[in-house]
């Protein structure tokens, strides 16, 4: 039977008329969806040594390239069985969910225990081994069986085929000195093997494509932590990236699927890039940004541009602003809207080197030359700045330590002090000593899952850290001052532990908007096609315990641009930390 959804999802992706072949390439979606879940588990979850072993990035798309040639249900299964019974041996299949076989304890005297999966965050797959994470099978004895929530002998995971067949996973497997029972079929193995070995990846066709998503949809199904707050139907988001995948014929418009399908999981850290994909790094001699609803030329670096500060962008390319930047927003993953419109304010401008970009203001039509490297203009802000007589201002975005010890001096001397955070630290994080009485007690802040159940089911536990030890009280105590730290949806990461120390310990008024919403150590993981992505592998929350992720640290003086101030040069999130400290 076929999903309405799918079918619509379908027709606008695909172009195809209601009377087409379209009922089959939806089945060819559903068989695809099933697969998908069947290479998760057994990937990440079934412990034998023939799966262990699996090129898995490989397999994806070989596996892929087999599923998509199934014309009926029995040729479905069948290529379910012949892909992986011969690296998970002990799986069964089943006319009934009620029936389906579980498999039984070996009698085997050699056996010396239970083998199965835990991952602390993910480790197995990744590129990033040096990391907080890591992924294990872990074999429990009766001597040493120390993780109570793992899986006992006999649980499976199970998975419908279709309406009446499905496929029973265990997530435990016997173990004997030569490795785990049940051994597949050394010629059922052998034939995989040489078929995988031989087979070429091609990475412009559909199963290219649509293995990657497979791989991307189990590596956030199982591990992302945050699902259960972001409340995202991502089966449906995996549909909609296949069927995309269909539409799509090169390796860039995969790697907009890719954005696309991701964008949805408002984590922050997620990028992704491939070499084979020439993206242009060059922007006009300008920058916009939105203030409300309006898109606002912000600054201007070549005199002869004809465009001033204030200016409102109506159109781009001939579309309006609004519609432009829809589409840019569709390719970013962010936890809040001051970190979203950054990187679509910065990304929006990028292209070719001499590559043109026409836009339409209220009072005239230009068009400007994509000539100049991100950042190549630095605005005139300093690392150190003394405003007033006893006020001293600090870009901590540029500021050194060995600039800042130099300072403490006469910062000791002050009678208010802005930190200026509306970006990455420079290294500095240890100012924060010099604004701290008592030393840290926060007893956690990080969380990485220990994961042992697929699906991110049962109960589950978590690893806890925090930087106690990391910030001390040092002398000389800057506390005692009028301190403002300026913040906005430029700070992301660690920039937001330091805020998140200011705020959990009261150390300043926080000026400005709320942060990016996105912190903890990030994961990688790359795909064939030299494709990396990057993404947020542990849960962190506020000092208090309360949700940062999508959020971000809120201000205690919410600020906002005017386009009056953009006209006039002014920096109204300065002026209101002076008119704080004063």
């Amino acid at each position: 039977m076929i999903k309405k959804a799918t079918t619509v999802l379908l027709i606008l992706f695909i172009g195809c008329s209601p009377k087409s072949d379209l009922p089959d390439i939806a089945q060819k979606i559903e068989n695809l969806k099933t697969f998908s879940k069947i290479y998760g588990y057994i990937k990440y979850f079934h412990p034998s040594d023939e799966a262990f072993r699996l090129d898995w990035d490989k397999f994806s798309i070989y596996a892929a390239n087999k599923v998509l040639k199934c014309e009926t249900n029995e040729a479905f299964v069948k290529t379910i069985d012949t892909l992986f019974s011969p690296i998970a041996p002990s799986i069964r299949f089943s006319n009934s969910k009620g029936d389906t076989l579980i498999v039984k304890n070996s009698n085997n005297s050699d056996v010396i225990g239970e083998q199965f999966w835990f991952h602390q965050g993910v480790g197995y797959g990744m590129s990033m081994q040096n990391g907080p994470y890591y992924s294990q099978r872990i074999i429990a004895t009766s001597e040493n069986d120390s993780i109570s929530f793992r899986p006992k002998y006999g649980e499976t995971t199970n998975v419908s085929l279709n309406e009446n067949q499905y496929l029973s996973i265990p997530l435990v497997v016997n173990v004997d000195e030569q490795g785990t029972i049940p051994i597949s079929s050394k010629k059922r193995l052998e034939s995989l093997i040489t078929d995988l070995n031989h087979y070429k990846i091609d990475e412009s066709s559909i199963s290219f494509r649509l293995g990657n998503i497979i791989n991307t949809y189990n590596v956030f199904q199982h591990f992302f932590p945050y699902f259960d707050v972001l409340k995202l139907d991502w089966e449906n988001e995996l549909e909609s990236a296949l069927i995309r995948s269909f539409k799509d014929s090169s390796l860039k418009d995969h790697l907009i699927t890719l954005r696309k399908f991701t964008s949805p999981l408002k984590d922050g850290h997620i990028s992704i890039n491939a070499k084979g994909v020439k993206e242009g790094l060059y922007t006009p001699p300008f920058y916009w940004e939105w203030v409300g609803d309006k898109l606002i030329i912000s600054d201007v670096w070549e005199d002869d541009l004809n465009l001033k500060n204030g200016d409102e962008v109506i159109k781009i390319n001939g579309v309006s602003s609004k519609e432009y930047f829809e589409e840019v927003n569709s390719m970013i993953s962010a936890g809040t809207v001051g970190w979203l419109r950054h990187k679509s304010e910065e990304l929006s401008l990028l292209g070719e080197q001499g590559s043109k970009i026409t836009i339409e203001t209220t009072n005239q039509t230009i068009e400007v030359t994509r000539n100049q490297k991100p950042y190549s203009h630095v605005k005139s802000f300093k690392p150190y700045t003394k405003i007033d007589k006893g006020i001293h201002y600090l870009n901590l975005s540029l500021l050194d330590m060995e600039t800042f010890n130099y300072l403490l001096p006469q910062l000791e001397k002050s009678t208010g002090l802005i930190f200026d955070l509306r970006g990455y630290p420079n290294g500095n994080g240890e100012i924060i000593n010099h604004l701290m009485k008592v030393g840290d007690t926060t007893k956690a802040w990080m969380y990485i899952p220990k994961i042992v159940y697929p699906d991110q089911q049962k109960p589950k536990s978590y690893l806890t850290a925090n930087w106690k030890g990391f910030f001390e009280p040092a002398l000389p105590y800057l506390g005692d001052k009028k301190v403002v730290i300026l913040t906005d949806g430029k700070a992301i990461s660690y920039a937001e532990s330091l805020i998140g120390f200011v705020k959990g310990y009261k150390l300043a008024t926080i000026v400005g908007q709320p942060t990016a919403g996105t912190n903890g150590n990030f994961n990688t993981f790359n795909l064939p096609g030299e494709i990396k992505i990057k993404w947020t592998g542990m849960k962190v929350v506020k000092h208090d315990g309360s949700q940062l992720y999508g959020i971000g640290v809120l201000p205690d003086v919410y600020v906002q641009k005017t386009v009056q101030g953009i006209k006039e040069g002014r920096d109204v999130f300065l002026e209101k930390a002076i008119e704080i400290v004063r």
